[in-house]
């Protein structure tokens, strides 16, 4: 199983990178890469969905997501996580890509970066949040393929398409 990433520049994936591996270092919880998931989990070979990710990543230029805020939730997926404003650029790479899986798989889109994996209490949560300072923008210049694992630290990038 693959889920199909949206990820940053160099700088802003260091700049991610930090925040989750300091909360997940406090919390004791899994490091992953900072990403936005634009579509997952997609059951296919990877031939397949490599070759649609390619047309994809070709028609598409690297752009800046904006926060919204900062939010949490009991969804596990979602511990706390940066909201990100929907822009045309994910708006098109999205429905690029909900054109060639809808028929296997229905994928909601709700753009945003998890910072922490965890069940933790709303206190905790809420805690997170009031210690974090974000900056407001992030430059995102690469879609990747990521092959899933239960096991989030198992989580890898088997393949990265730039964005010109």
């Amino acid at each position: 199983m693959y889920a199909i990433w949206l990820t940053f520049s160099k700088s802003d994936k260091d700049y991610l990178k930090s925040v989750i591996d300091k909360i997940s270092e406090k919390y004791s919880a899994p490091k992953f890469e900072p990403h936005i998931t634009v579509y997952g989990l997609v059951d296919l070979k990877f031939d397949l969905i490599d070759n649609i990710i390619k047309k994809v990543s070709r028609n598409s230029n690297s752009f800046l997501v904006k926060k919204s805020k900062i939010l949490q939730s009991e969804v596990f997926w979602k511990t706390v996580y940066v909201e990100l404003e929907m822009n045309q650029q994910m708006e098109l790479i999205h429905k690029n890509l909900k054109n060639h899986f809808e028929k296997i798989l229905k994928y909601e889109f709700n753009p945003h970066i998890s910072l922490i994996y965890k069940i933790l209490s709303i206190e905790k949560r809420i805690k997170i949040i009031n210690e974090l300072s974000i900056k407001n923008e992030f430059r995102v210049n690469k879609i990747a393929l990521q092959e899933f694992f239960p096991d989030i630290e198992k989580w890898k990038i088997v393949k990265e398409y730039e964005l010109i």
